[in-house]
């Protein structure tokens, strides 16, 4: 049509902008963002589209683009749309870009409320079909070939090992997905971040679990949700099962920067694993703090953290500490209390209803208005019944004290146990030839805190007077480094 215009109207067409398969509801578009370009080297003076809507669905991106177009001398023209060149054009072009966006943003509504429809009756809505799963008319079913494989992918990654490793492993059993390829890391790390595996999916802030089955437990979900929320936060964790669990929050005492873990080979052919000072290996500064034994350092760290919690007091103060943070959170759960009053000034209304239709007074419109309000009613009970799901946990103050004293002090040794202590009550640690400072987390201080000279300076002047009181403290009472 376009092609039929400028032949019709003697344009010389000398070349063609087209993003397929593209909303015209924003503007983030490659081929229209080099026709914004090109119209300043003025090599073209007309700028014929489709529909205005093809242009843009968007009012304020369609006056902002269109008074570039003017102000470079390029005039934009509608193919299918005879909108003169008068003030009259002016305001039916104005009127057509309002209906555009009404058009857009009432399709998504409908697009929302189809999917929303399908969901509630445990439907798929198409698109691609997850590895896991197999769909037989708009149902999703379990594949147990692909689950079992996707168990051992979420057990294995929790347990420390890379997502290369991972999919080294399974090219060698052949495991593949549904088109044929073989599971790479990159496939693996999307499996691994995808919520649906745990049966739940959320839709305009409503979460569904009548839609996938459940293949990944909870529990496992969390392990793997943290360790990635771990290696956003500091890279150099990232290592083979050789966690180094001490990175990202250790640094160099003598120097002021950071210490990440490495490894590397003897000439016997054995492989060693150590922490290194990140201006010694990157030869930033010179700095007299050689490479440091792995094993001892994240020994030496843990033992003293052990020590430390294994106090009566610190238990006892941590455990009313985290007791009364749940106790707080779960009774201020804002969700909820809204949820549940929109539900009760519903109900109060249909049985005001009710009451009304008792009386005699029967219309379409109280017929109409009580239907909405059942829906309504039954929406509020789903979308209550899943913010509870999410404190669906009650902990007593026993429960946290038990945790602590069975999990966390009986099995140090344990790799998930060593970096639940690391993540959750170490601060920063300093490490000099002959000490080690460790600063815990309190209840007034549990934030993220960027490492810098400066800090490190603060945290040596605190570690004295933190060490006169041997219960709050990680003294280690002999001749090895503190």
């Amino acid at each position: 049509m376009c092609n039929e215009y400028a032949k019709k109207n003697n344009y010389l067409i000398v070349d063609t902008y087209i993003d397929r398969a593209v909303t015209g509801t924003t503007d983030n578009r490659v081929a229209f963002q080099k026709m914004i370009k090109d119209s300043y080297k003025k090599q073209w003076s007309v700028v014929i589209v489709y529909k205005l809507d093809r242009f843009s669905r968007n009012k304020y991106e369609s006056v902002v683009h269109k008074k570039t177009l003017k102000d470079n001398g390029v005039k934009l023209i509608s193919a299918m749309e005879n909108i003169p060149d008068s003030p009259e054009g002016t305001l039916m072009e104005a009127l057509l870009e309002g209906f555009n966006q009404y058009y857009s943003e009432e399709l998504a509504q409908k697009v929302n409320r189809g999917i929303r429809e399908s969901w509630l009756k445990g439907n798929t809505t198409g698109g691609i079909l997850p590895f896991g799963y197999d769909r037989v008319d708009k149902k999703l079913y379990i594949n147990e070939y692909e689950a079992t494989a996707l168990r051992r992918i979420f057990t294995m990654y929790s347990q420390g090992y890379r997502a290369q490793t991972i999919a080294n492993e399974l090219e060698k059993e052949g495991v593949r997905r549904k088109n044929g390829d073989l599971l790479d890391a990159k496939a693996i790390y999307r499996l691994l971040h995808n919520s649906k595996y745990t049966g739940k999916v959320v839709h305009d802030g409503v979460e569904y679990d009548n839609i996938y089955p459940r293949i990944i437990s909870d529990e496992l979900w969390y392990k793997v949700n943290n360790i990635n929320e771990e290696n956003l936060v500091s890279p150099g964790r990232k290592k083979e099962i050789y966690d180094y669990i001490l990175s990202g929050k250790l640094m160099c005492g003598v120097c002021k920067h950071k210490m990440n873990g490495d490894s590397g080979t003897s000439k016997t052919g054995e492989v060693y694993h150590y922490y290194i000072c990140l201006s010694k290996r990157k030869k930033r500064q010179h700095c007299t703090v050689t490479s440091v034994n792995k094993q001892w350092l994240e020994d030496t760290v843990i033992n003293a953290t052990v020590e430390m919690l294994k106090s009566e007091d610190n238990i006892r103060y941590i455990a009313t500490s985290l007791f009364n943070l749940y106790k707080k959170e779960s009774e201020n759960n804002s969700a909820l209390k809204i949820l549940v009053k929109q539900r009760e000034e519903a109900l109060k209304a249909s049985n005001n209803m009710i009451k009304a239709i008792e009386q005699g007074i029967i219309t379409e419109q109280t017929k109409t208005r009580l239907k909405e309000l059942e829906t309504t009613i039954s929406r509020l009970d789903f979308e209550i019944d899943a913010e509870k799901q999410k404190n669906y946990a009650y902990l007593t103050y026993e429960d946290i004290e038990n945790y602590l004293k069975s999990q966390l002090l009986s099995n140090p040794d344990d790799i998930e146990v060593r970096r639940l202590l690391v993540n959750t009550f170490i601060r920063e640690i300093l490490y000099y030839p002959d000490k080690i400072i460790i600063t815990y987390n309190s209840n007034e201080h549990s934030d993220t805190v960027k490492l810098t000279e400066e800090h490190s300076e603060e945290i040596e002047k605190q570690a004295d007077k933190a060490c006169s009181s041997y219960k709050r403290s990680s003294v280690m009472r002999y001749s090895a480094a503190p």
